[in-house]
């Protein structure tokens, strides 16, 4: 029982501080832990390292912020606090095989933005 609070806790922090702080060793630190104590413990509990979940983080805040969103994608790299333009867009394209402007495009071509929601009846 004790990793899951170990790991509630650590999630916690992530949804605080991804914005911010992208480094491991602040998490670890934050924690008290070492930085092969708490990959450790993700590993255990996610199956993957804190980078890789930090990471994983702020690319879901990109992909959420691309679709809910009317901001920029430059506005956006800012908001996840990537400072560096065409880093966001290559490691973003490194994911999903496009760029963040034609991932919103392919969005909204489908119908798919910020207050496009369709009902059916």
């Amino acid at each position: 029982m004790h990793s899951r609070l170990m790991m509630v806790r650590f999630l916690y922090l992530l949804e605080c501080h991804f914005r911010d702080e992208h480094q491991p060793m602040f998490y670890a630190s934050a924690m008290n832990m070492t930085l092969f104590q708490i990959n450790n413990l993700t590993r255990k509990e996610l199956g993957k390292r804190v980078y890789e979940c930090i990471q994983d983080r702020i690319h879901n805040e990109a992909l959420h912020l691309l679709l809910h969103s009317s901001l920029k994608v430059s506005e956006i790299a800012y908001t996840i606090g990537c400072y560096d333009h065409g880093h966001f867009t290559r490691s973003f394209k490194k994911r999903e095989g496009v760029s963040p402007v034609q991932y919103k495009r392919s969005l909204a071509a489908l119908g798919m933005t910020s207050g496009s929601c369709a009902t059916s009846r």
